[in-house]
Parts: C-alpha cells; sequence; structure tokens
C-alpha cells in the first residue's frame, strides 16, 4: 500500500503541476468576472496540495509483511461501476431534474452505496455540499446552472 500511494501521489502531483501551468496561460478575471483560468487554476492547486500531503503520508507510513487488503474481493469494481453509471445518470438527469436536485442526490447515492454511510450523513452532507456550490458558484461569481425541466428548482 505504501509503494502504490507513493507512486500515485507522485503521479497526481506533477498532473496537478501542469494544470497549474496550463490554467496560468488562460485569463484570471475578465473584468469584474472570473476568467477561463480561475477554476482551473484553483482545482490543480488544490490537488498539488492533496497529492503532496498523501505523497508526505506515505513516506512515514510504515511497511508490514502480510498487509491486509482494504477492499474486498470485487468490492473495487463494484464501486467502479457505481460511480461510473450515477456520473452518466446525473448528466443525463441535470436538465430534467436541475443543478442543486441532481447534484444532491449523485452525492446522496455516492455517499450511501460507495462511502457506505448511513441515510442521515449522506444527506446531510449532501445537503450542505450542494448548498456549497450553489452558494460559490451561482450566488457569489453569479454562474447560471441548469434550471430542470421537471423541477424548476
Amino acid at each position: 500500500m505504501k509503494k502504490g500511494d507513493l507512486i500515485s501521489s507522485a503521479i497526481l502531483l506533477l498532473v496537478s503541476l501542469v494544470y497549474v501551468i496550463e490554467a496560468k496561460k488562460l485569463p484570471m478575471s475578465d473584468g469584474l468576472s472570473p476568467g477561463g483560468g480561475f477554476i482551473p487554476f484553483w482545482i490543480g492547486l488544490f490537488m498539488a496540495l492533496l497529492s503532496a500531503f498523501l505523497f508526505l503520508k506515505s513516506l512515514k507510513m510504515r511497511t508490514t509483511v502480510g498487509q491486509t487488503i482494504f477492499l474486498k474481493k470485487g468490492q473495487g469494481l463494484r464501486d467502479i461501476g457505481y460511480i461510473t453509471i450515477s456520473l452518466f445518470v446525473y448528466l443525463g438527469c441535470i436538465h430534467l431534474l436541475g443543478f442543486r436536485v441532481s447534484t444532491f442526490l449523485f452525492l446522496a447515492f455516492l455517499f450511501k452505496s460507495v462511502g457506505r454511510y448511513g441515510y442521515v450523513f449522506s444527506c446531510g452532507l449532501s445537503f450542505l455540499a450542494t448548498l456549497t456550490l450553489y452558494g460559490i458558484f451561482e450566488y457569489w461569481l453569479g454562474m447560471l446552472f441548469p434550471e430542470g425541466r421537471i423541477v424548476p428548482f
């Protein structure tokens, strides 16, 4: 597990640094609103910090002989399937149900099925994440997300 974390965090760190460098080539602001490079820059920077943190954490980790397997056999493949299918369903439903409802349902499903959290925690965290995304992008930055045809919210 230590070797895998070291390799994956190093690769993610390199990818995120390239992402930040390329995002800096785009305009950061367009007068009063954020430009095309604003969001990619901050996402790349945040990803670089997280991957550097994982790299440092895995350096300190001890390796033991016969480490236990984190996921049961087949569980990782099932989780990847859930994530992939739910992404396609999310993309299909975003114009029918709107950004807020679709994002809430998408996150609640992922927290419950992949994260294996309880219903109350999954719904609460999904509500907070959706509210945060709405607050940052729609309210603060003035970016419009799709409203639903079925649920005009």
